[in-house]
């Protein structure tokens, strides 16, 4: 009796350690994005000097934060059926956002006022998920 119970507990706690890494994965879900080409007012270019922004998703708090080369921000996360989008007010008041589709392709908008003009500009790229 006391190898079942040994044997049950042995599997029991097994099973626990297999699926704690999948739980703590569930928690915090990072969105890493590369960015190869933009579009402005003078048309289609690509991306000379690399451009990534990662997007981290805090499930137990409720936020969400972008991590890019001007340092970190929390931004707004908007999910759908088919898309996941973050939404960020800079501290100048200009709205930029991130879509990411189901196949992980990604559209990064920046609608920049300078002046009281439109200075709009999109990049175009690819996630993948950490």
């Amino acid at each position: 009796m006391l190898y079942f119970i040994q044997r049950k507990t042995m599997k029991f706690s097994l099973t626990l350690l297999l699926l704690l890494p999948i739980y703590a994965i569930a928690e915090t879900v990072n969105y890493s994005c590369s960015y190869t080409s933009y579009s402005d007012s003078e048309g289609n270019h690509k991306v000379n000097d690399k451009f990534e922004l990662n997007y981290i998703i805090d499930r137990e708090s409720g936020k969400s934060y972008l991590l890019g080369n001007a340092g970190s921000s929390e931004v707004k996360a908007l999910e759908s059926k088919d898309q996941l989008a973050f939404l960020e007010i800079t501290g100048t008041g200009n709205l930029v956002t991130t879509a990411i589709d189901s196949m992980l392709n990604s559209v990064h908008s920046r609608n920049t006022v300078i002046f009281g003009e439109l200075l709009p500009s999109q990049y175009y790229g690819k996630c993948i998920v950490k």
